[in-house]
């Protein structure tokens, strides 16, 4: 099995920090300072890390592909794999907004049980990508995913087109974004799955030296996105219509596609020369994603807390954020060491049974 990469922990630490920013600031602050350019900033910062949890999950993939040719296996067999992961995915899901649900008994919101959220599109976005790279060559795997990348973007504002009753609408929410959903559909946040596929190919079981340029052609490549997108969206017209930037536009889907991968070489980067061997706060909450996401969520949104949503001042939500970032911290920590406690427990040769005579005997 490859050896865990440090860099990707990093940066799966970094999206939950900025997701923690995002989500405190959002719930707790109340109405009149959210015109203040604090809040502008963390709403801002918070737009990010669901760009980048997909991102991380197209290099999953590759990290799933990687695994197994070196075990031997057999390449059909990762159908099944890929299906039973993102099926969990799916499941945690739904759990999660089940949970959600019973929490706010007796007056549940019966609209959100159903919708696609960050877990969703992650656990689609992972079947989709997975499902294009299996049934592309060999050799045109990596234009499948940038392929892929590309048309998930570009397809965007024709899905969202979409008419509100063609579907029900937690089977539209998966494809078009909805108002009353505030969703995460296919197109276009398996955009940035497609991304991450794409620079899993790229580094995933390479030499130390071929990770360095690549990380350098992810700068050039960020860089070239951001001129792009600067250069089309000044354009006096426009083939989509109408024209929604922060919704639909292909032009933020490069945007935030570059940022993602200055983020990706900067977290190489950073990981490249600390000392691996020292506790990384960032690094050990980024390998307790999940847990995390789902804890935060419910002291950040749930019912136990309502009392605080929407009734902080800035300093006191700033305030809030650290004690929540550091509560989180420690139910990380909680949870790698018990982890780690319950594999040695299991990795322990059993004990002889009792009156049984030693082999030196």
């Amino acid at each position: 099995m490859p050896p865990r990469l440090p860099y990707l922990d990093w940066l799966r630490g970094l999206a939950l920090l900025g997701m923690l920013v995002g989500h405190t600031f959002h719930s707790w602050v109340r109405d009149e300072q959210r015109t203040s350019d604090l809040f502008q900033v963390s709403q801002m910062v918070g737009g990010f890390p669901a760009a980048l949890f997909l991102f991380l999950t197209g290099i999953s993939l590759v990290i799933l592909l990687d695994r197994q040719a070196r075990s031997g296996g057999a390449e059909r067999d990762l159908w099944g794999v890929i299906l039973r992961r993102s099926g969990y995915i799916l499941v945690v899901a739904y759990l999660f907004r089940l949970q959600q649900w019973a929490m706010w008994w007796p007056n549940p919101n019966y609209q959100g049980l159903f919708k696609p959220d960050i877990l969703n599109a992650l656990g689609v976005a992972l079947a989709l990508s997975g499902a294009v790279m299996l049934l592309a060559p060999k050799h045109l795997r990596l234009a499948a995913a940038a392929g892929g990348a590309v048309f998930c973007a570009v397809i965007t504002p024709l899905a969202w087109a979409l008419p509100a009753d063609l579907l029900p609408l937690p089977l539209l929410g998966y494809l078009r974004g909805l108002p009353e959903l505030l969703n995460f559909p296919v197109f276009p946040w398996a955009s940035y799955t497609f991304t991450g596929v794409l620079a899993g190919m790229v580094v995933v079981g390479k030499e130390p030296a071929q990770v360095d340029r690549a990380m350098q052609w992810f700068v050039l490549i960020a860089l070239t996105l951001l001129l792009a997108a600067r250069f089309f969206d000044a354009l006096p017209y426009t083939y989509y219509h109408p024209y929604d930037y922060w919704n639909t536009s292909p032009n933020l889907v490069a945007n935030k596609t570059a940022l993602v991968l200055l983020l990706f070489a900067a977290s190489y980067g950073w990981t490249s020369v600390a000392d691996l061997s020292r506790f990384s706060w960032v690094r050990q909450i980024g390998r307790t994603s999940l847990l995390i996401y789902w804890v935060h969520i419910e002291i950040v949104y749930g019912r136990l807390f309502h009392g605080w949503q929407r009734r902080m001042t800035l300093g006191q939500t700033a305030t809030g954020l650290a004690c929540l970032t550091a509560a989180m911290l420690l139910l990380s920590v909680a949870k790698t060491r018990w982890a780690e406690r319950r594999k040695a427990a299991l990795r322990a040769p059993a004990p002889p049974p009792t009156g049984a005579v030693p082999d030196s005997a």
